[in-house]
């Protein structure tokens, strides 16, 4: 009963905190979005079918393949660059009004989506969210500090940037997506979903664009450094998206 309650005011303070699902009705396709998972060759190929097949597509351009738009630079990964031309759904919306959507999501390997997580907003030269004051959040965090600190807040009041992956992509205690699209394997996975969609959408999503994520070197340089005591605090933080997501690593 208290965590219904609590569910319930949470909606009311942090309105579009579930809303993690951006859908294409035209394509029957549905993305589920965890914050710093996707390459930037991700956004693209979304910015890409959204202006192909979105809201505002008229039937003669939504005819054309999506892969034939002129690529262009999209932005950040915050959710106001995701969400043109596409539906925002929480789970429980997505599940009753696209009941036969063919979901994917893209996926990280949880030390390095927190590493990414720390250079976008809590890294040196950062203003971390406001909100991040009351969680216990301090400038200047170092990124060990700022690790060990996310494992001692667990999902329910984690703010998304951080927040397990199988959190954001459950419903009903099972996840939603059928794909998942590994940044470690992004064109392998791709094609596996560009397959599928053909096959069960009859729909050619293209390819996906070759993009460098320009924190990638940082990333890989803070998971160098990061000391056992860190990543076993993180393994065991994150146990469930490594058991479900990555359970081969």
């Amino acid at each position: 009963m208290l965590t219904t309650l609590y569910r319930t005011v949470d909606r009311r303070r942090r309105p579009l905190r579930d809303h993690h699902y951006l859908v294409l009705p035209a394509l029957g396709l549905a993305y589920g979005r965890c914050p710093n998972a996707a390459s930037d060759g991700i956004r693209q190929a979304m910015a890409t079918l959204a202006r192909a097949y979105g809201d505002d597509t008229s039937d003669a351009e939504a005819k054309q393949p999506a892969f034939q738009t002129p690529q262009t630079g999209y932005a950040t990964g915050t959710l106001s660059s995701w969400v043109e031309g596409m539906t925002l759904l929480s789970a429980r919306d997505l599940t009753r009004q696209h009941p036969d959507a063919l979901i994917f999501s893209a996926i990280r390997d949880p030390l390095a989506r927190l590493a990414a997580c720390y250079l976008r907003q809590y890294g040196a030269g950062r203003t971390p969210p406001v909100s991040s004051s009351f969680l216990g959040f301090q400038p200047g965090m170092s990124f060990a500090q700022f690790a060990l600190h996310v494992c001692a807040i667990n999902d329910r009041k984690s703010a998304n940037a951080y927040r397990s992956q199988t959190a954001i992509l459950s419903h009903n205690r099972a996840l939603l997506p059928h794909r998942f699209i590994r940044f470690e394997s992004p064109e392998p996975d791709w094609q596996a979903l560009r397959a599928e969609a053909r096959q069960v959408r009859g729909i050619d999503i293209g390819p996906l664009p070759a993009r460098e994520d320009p924190n990638e070197a940082e990333v890989r340089r803070l998971l160098l450094e990061t000391a056992p005591a860190v990543r076993d605090a993180v393994r065991k933080r994150y146990r469930r998206d490594y058991q479900l997501l990555y359970a081969q690593s």
